[in-house]
């Protein structure tokens, strides 16, 4: 088997055609995952093929004219499915994270691969040479003594050469990413990457003017120019957060957009201050915790182990602090200084472990890692660490952008009906109904929300069919229009509200049904106040959210997509068993029963739904699975406190006669 054998000239046109398709790039990633294993299928079938085939000439038949035949063949037919199944309405104009990062990704590779050629490209040594020469001359503009020979500018602290190396960083293939990820004009697109190599070539010559800085102020000057887009690159984070913090998604208001510049300054000026003040003995501590490590490992831990002439590791801590500091200044507004503690450990661990790792692959295996590996854990970590602790997403707070976000996902969310995992979940809430509500006909029952109804298990189309009189609420106009829809001609009284202001009278109904609504707010005890308001004295709710402490860690896979903009539901919390019932308790309830729905791994439902929704041919790979999950929740229902959606039943208290 060699590389002719793969049909990678097949597929490669197929990612083409994936790639340049307007979709989404949900969609194109979907799409290619799609296209490998059909390609891997087949693969596996030639070869199979060719182990059974009764001579050399058929053998040199079916290799070389019938399975690429049937390699293109295949592939086209699937492209003309999925192109007929794609979004064909385009990207939103917004600029989308994923979309950055691919751009980012293929940059980053194509300086990665050019690098040999572009590092001793004339071109680029004769931008070295106007480098040292601009950079000189600016120095004599203001008295100060400096020549330029070529690539090379002498001052009175020593002669730098300017290589390469030092004017492709990696920075320019990034920002191009995002001049690209940018929802601009194709005009305004390529006058922006006109200016990117103008600024670029500004920020080498400011590099090197750094040079000749005072002995007083720097004296280390190597370290200065060495990290020179190191430092411009946690000062641009800084601005970023401060615009993403104060422009983007205000914390209340207008009102606020006016001070990102304020805090962006004052991040600087943490940052700076921080690494003045606390620098030498926050280094001091990394440090000293490293070389403990090193005497218990027996390894070598110190930077000039691997050859750090630049500085880059000596500089590391008080780098990876100040930068730490800015972002906490920008994004929380100078508080929550508990959480500025755990970042400040957790910065501290991965340091020692990184010289930890650093000092094994210099001492037993003789290796070191490049200065860009470091710079870009100076600027990763703290970025990291500040997205995780320090970031608040505010939307849910501002009612016109949470209506806008459920609205968009209302309109564009594929229907879910049908999936492996929507038949266990509807069957695990008819179960649940039955038990807790029955009986139904006659009973006036309000569902928080008609997600179910528009997308997924269609829970109120059995409890109406079974003689309830349904009602429900939704935020958004989108949902509730697809949900009187699948109702089709059976009654369903469906109004376009907030469950925490519902537009229903005190003790208007014998029951409500919120299952999977409440999480995804900052107010959820407020809307189970309004629900309560509106059950009757008597009346029962049930009461469904995320389970904190579901075996299959359910949250923390919520949480790690929603940082990363993949979860598309928004905000959403989780709750423990505890939580709930109190919650319920001082809502006015009493607690008659807890149990859960949904015991299985939340990857596995998430998978499920996206091959329902994206690849239906591959839908039997997560069949077994969910249907194992089915199984074991029919035959023992101990396990059914642990789903993944907690749910307690409460029945509200009867008024006392005065």
């Amino acid at each position: 088997m060699t590389a002719d054998c793969s049909g990678a000239d097949v597929m490669a046109v197929c990612l083409g055609v994936l790639l340049a398709y307007p979709a989404s790039w949900r969609r194109r990633l979907s799409g290619m995952a799609g296209a490998l294993a059909v390609i891997l299928t087949l693969n596996i079938l030639r070869i199979v093929t060719l182990l059974f085939a009764s001579s050399p000439r058929s053998i040199q038949q079916l290799h070389i004219v019938v399975w690429p035949m049937v390699f293109v063949l295949a592939l086209a037919l699937y492209m003309s499915w999925w192109m007929r199944a794609a979004d064909r309405h385009g990207e939103p104009s917004r600029w989308r994270t994923a979309r950055f990062v691919a751009a980012a990704s293929c940059l980053l590779a194509l300086y990665a691969a050019t690098a040999p050629w572009t590092m001793t490209s004339p071109a680029v040594i004769q931008v070295g040479v106007w480098t040292a020469s601009s950079g000189a001359a600016l120095l004599q503009s203001i008295g100060l003594p400096a020549s330029g020979m070529g690539d090379v500018m002498a001052t009175p602290r020593g002669a730098f050469q300017v290589t390469p190396e030092c004017l492709l960083t990696p920075f320019l293939p990034v920002s191009l990413a995002a001049i690209v990820a940018m929802p601009w004009s194709t005009r305004r697109r390529m006058l922006t990457v006109a200016l990117a190599l103008p600024v670029f070539f500004a920020l080498g010559v400011t590099r090197l003017i750094a040079l000749a800085l005072p002995a007083a102020i720097v004296t280390t000057p190597l370290v200065i120019v060495h990290g020179f887009y190191q430092l411009v690159g946690g000062i641009a984070l800084i601005g970023i957060a401060a615009a993403a913090r104060h422009l983007i998604v205000p914390a209340s208001g207008a009102e606020h957009r006016p001070m990102a510049g304020w805090w962006f300054a004052a991040g600087v000026a943490g940052a700076f201050v921080t690494a003045a003040v606390a620098g030498s003995a926050w280094t001091r501590l990394v440090m000293g915790c490293a070389a403990a490590l090193s005497a218990a490992t027996r390894n070598t831990l110190t930077p000039m182990a691997v050859n750090d002439f630049q500085g880059a590791l000596a500089s590391l801590p008080t780098y990876h602090l100040a930068l730490l500091a800015g972002l906490w200044t920008v994004l929380t507004n100078a508080r929550r200084p508990g959480r500025a503690v755990i970042a400040l450990c957790l910065l501290a661990a991965a340091d020692v472990a990184m010289f930890s790792a650093i000092g094994v692959a210099s001492t037993r295996l003789g290796v070191a890692p490049h200065v860009l590996v470091i710079r870009a854990w100076a600027i990763g970590v703290p970025a990291a660490l500040a997205w995780l602790l320090f970031v608040r997403y505010d939307a849910e707070d501002d009612p016109g952008i949470y209506r806008r976000f459920w609205e968009g996902v209302g309109r564009d969310f594929p229907v879910l009906t049908g999936a492996a995992s929507t038949d266990y979940y509807f069957h695990n809430e008819t179960r649940l109904l039955s038990e807790q509500l029955a009986p139904l006909a006659g009973c006036r029952l309000l569902k928080s929300d008609l997600w179910d109804e528009a997308k997924n298990t269609q829970i109120l189309q059995w409890a109406a069919a079974r003689g309830a009189r349904v009602f429900g609420v939704d935020l958004s106009s989108a949902v509730v229009g697809q949900a009187r829809a699948a109702f089709g001609t059976t009654a369903l009284r469906a109004s376009v509200a907030d469950v925490r202001q519902l537009p229903f009278n005190e003790d208007s109904f014998d029951a409500i049904y919120s299952m999977g609504t409440i999480e995804h707010f900052a107010e959820s005890e407020a809307a189970l106040v309004e629900m309560i308001r509106v059950l009757r004295p008597g009346g029962r709710i049930v009461l469904g959210v995320p389970n904190r402490h579901d075996p299959f860690g359910r949250p923390i896979l919520v949480a790690a997509l929603s940082r990363v903009g993949l979860y598309a539901y928004g905000f959403e919390k989780s709750y423990s068993r505890r939580q709930l019932r109190e919650m319920l308790q001082r809502s006015g309830v009493e607690v008659v029963a807890e149990t859960g729905i949904l015991f299985m791994p939340g990857w596995l439902r998430m998978l499920d739904l996206a091959l329902h929704s994206w690849c239906r041919p591959l839908r039997w790979v997560t069949w077994p699975a969910v249907a194992a999950c089915a199984w074991i929740d029919r035959h023992v229902p101990v396990v059914r406190r642990h789903g993944y959606l907690l749910a307690s039943v409460g029945v509200k208290h009867e008024r006392s006669n005065p």
